[in-house]
This record gives structure tokens, C-alpha cells and sequence, in this order.
């Protein structure tokens, strides 16, 4: 990857960064973007948004939009407020990304499942002259698998670990059960709430790179890599058709890092993480840091989910949630996640 000096360049589909003078990502070909410049003078702080959105402060800035927290005037309730980077308002396939993510949203309804409240596009006004695609979501007050893992020194232990992953099988579960494949699972795209005594209830976010059935707006070139590196599965890194198993080996992915504190493949750039993905055997679960303290049952369960081949893995997210209760709990229905690992109330 080229290094970057000052602003840089960014693909819009895996979210790598480039430096200046790199147009294309050399990973999947996609036309990259110049990334936003100084934030200080942000154009949407301070903003009404659509007649009814009061833009209160910028959360964060990804590749392809920035996330802002915003008040809907009138219903009085904080929303999420994600908004396409003017730079990226000519490009087809970022708007079509936004778009897409807002339409997949609106069509699903899972509690751990980010809501989509409406899909607009930013007015005009003297001084911005508007025009940007923008999502309107629920406001989540937490913190990001990434932000979680971070501050827990890599990883979450066992009892957490499970807890987020069968969540995580709950809700992809059924975006499957619609035909619909999420095919860019990642610990920045699954957010940690507080519901009720539950510190860790999931919500996974952005379906701008989902496939929905065999709708031909929702297909991609063949070739075409999409995913992260770290997380996607072998026939994704080959530019192949991705269906609900590619998912389930994102699940894997993430369930071995959040165990072990490290995804099964590491390395210094994307293309050897690539590499790795479709050649290298996964390592065992049992060999690396706390996964040695984790069940034969678990760690063969991750490793049939990390399997080549996606025939091989289990059929969808949901079967993975069944197959994983299952090797966790048996039989026992105890709605604590640490009741039934710990056996203590």
C-alpha cells in the first residue's frame, strides 16, 4: 500500500487508503476518492437537514460517508444522521452504495439489526449547495466491536466472545432467511448497546455492499473483490460469488479474533492476507492465547466455519447460531449467557 502524505485517496469499496496519485485500488479496481480534508470547517454541523434534521455533531467519517449525530425536530429523538462525501456525489457506485444500504435497511426488521428510517438527499442552502444522498438511522449509543476489542486488549473472553457471536448469527440470520448477504461483516460494522442489564447487545450496520437474491442491481463483476481482507471468505477473495456461507465465515472470523485477540490470517498488507485466505490452512482455535481454555466442540466448530470450501461451512448464519448454542449449551434454555457457560447465576 502506498503511503500516505497528507490527504490521500480511498476505495470506496474496501476502504483502503492510497496515497495521491493511486486512481484505482490496485486490490479490486475500483475508482478511489480523495478523502475529506480538514474537518474543522465541517459543511453539515449546525444544518437543517431535510426540513427536520438538526445536525449536532459529526460521530465519524468512513470511505464513503460521513456519520453525524442529528435531532429530528418535532418527534424530539436523536438520530444518525449518515451523509455520502461530497467528493463522491458524481461517482455511480458510491451513491448506488448509500442507496442500496438504505433500501436492504428499510426491508429488514431484527432487533439486532441497525433500523433505517429513511433514505433523502441534502437541500440546497446559500452557503452548501446540497444534493448528497444521506441514510437517517437509529441513534446507538455505544461502542464498536472495533472500539471493544480495542479496549479490552485485543480480546473479550469466552463468555462475551459467544454472547456477541450468537447475536450476530441472530440478526444475519435473518438477512439470509430474505436472500439478502451482508459481504462486508467486520468489528467496525457491529456496534455494542446497553439493553436493559445486557452491556453487549448487538447491532451489525451497513448493508452497502449486500446482495439481495439474484436482483441484477445488487450483482457485481466477476473478479470483483469485495469484503475486508481480514474477513473475507476464500471465494470472495477470488472475486467469486459470495452467498450466506461467506457470511458465516465472517461470523468464524470474528468469533476466533474476539476469543484469541487475532483473526485466523495475518499479514502485512491485503494481498497477503488474500493469499493466505484461499491457500493457508487456518490455524487451531486451541493454539492461540484464551482459545486454549475454549471447548474441542467450539474450536472444531470454528474451524469446519473457516473451511475452503463454502459447501463444507455451515448453510446459512442461522444453522451456525443453532450448531453454536447447541456445542455451548446443549440443552439447557437459561436466557443468561453467563448462567449457562459459567453454571452460576
Amino acid at each position: 500500500m502506498t503511503a500516505n502524505v497528507g490527504p490521500g485517496r480511498r476505495c470506496v469499496t474496501c476502504g483502503e487508503r492510497y496515497g495521491s496519485a493511486v486512481l484505482r485500488c490496485p486490490r479490486d479496481g475500483t475508482k478511489t476518492a480523495a478523502e475529506p480534508g480538514n474537518l474543522a470547517g465541517d459543511p453539515h454541523v449546525g444544518r437543517l437537514v431535510a426540513g427536520q434534521f438538526r445536525v449536532e455533531r459529526l460521530l465519524g467519517v468512513g470511505a464513503m460517508a460521513r456519520v453525524y449525530l442529528a435531532q429530528q425536530i418535532g418527534l424530539d429523538r436523536p438520530v444518525a444522521l449518515k451523509i455520502l462525501h461530497r467528493e463522491l456525489l458524481g461517482d455511480e457506485s458510491a451513491t448506488a452504495r448509500i442507496r442500496r444500504e438504505a433500501m436492504i435497511g428499510g426491508r429488514l426488521r431484527h432487533p439486532n439489526l441497525a433500523e433505517v428510517l429513511m433514505l433523502g438527499s441534502a437541500d440546497a442552502t446559500p452557503d452548501h449547495p446540497g444534493g448528497e444522498p444521506f441514510i437517517v438511522l437509529e441513534h446507538l449509543d455505544g461502542m464498536s466491536l472495533a472500539s471493544a476489542l480495542l479496549a479490552s486488549g485485543g480480546a473479550l473472553g469466552l463468555v462475551r466472545s459467544v454472547h456477541v457471536a450468537l447475536q450476530i448469527c441472530d440478526a444475519l440470520g435473518e438477512a439470509h432467511a430474505l436472500g439478502i448477504v451482508h459481504r462486508d461483516l467486520k468489528p467496525d460494522n457491529v456496534m455494542l448497546v446497553r439493553r436493559g442489564a445486557d452491556n453487549d447487545f448487538v447491532k451489525v450496520l451497513d448493508f452497502g455492499m449486500a446482495r439481495a437474491g439474484r436482483d441484477p442491481d445488487f450483482a457485481t463483476h466477476d473478479g470483483a473483490v469485495l469484503g475486508t481482507a481480514r474477513y473475507i471468505a476464500p471465494e470472495g477473495a477470488q472475486g467469486g460469488r459470495v452467498g450466506p456461507e461467506g457470511d458465516v465465515y465472517a461470523i468464524a472470523t470474528l468469533l476466533f479474533q474476539c476469543i484469541t485477540g487475532r483473526t485466523p490470517f495475518e499479514g502485512p498488507s491485503a494481498v497477503a492476507i488474500l493469499v493466505q485466505q484461499v491457500s493457508a490452512a487456518p490455524p487451531d482455535l486451541r493454539s492461540i492465547g484464551a482459545g486454549r481454555d475454549a471447548p474441542r466442540g467450539l474450536a472444531e466448530l470454528v474451524a469446519k466455519n473457516l473451511a475452503k470450501d463454502p459447501l463444507d461451512r455451515s448453510a446459512n448464519a442461522r444453522v451456525f447460531g443453532a450448531e453454536l448454542s447447541t456445542c455451548m449449551f446443549g440443552g439447557r434454555q437459561d436466557t443468561s449467557i453467563t448462567t449457562r457457560l459459567t453454571g452460576e447465576p
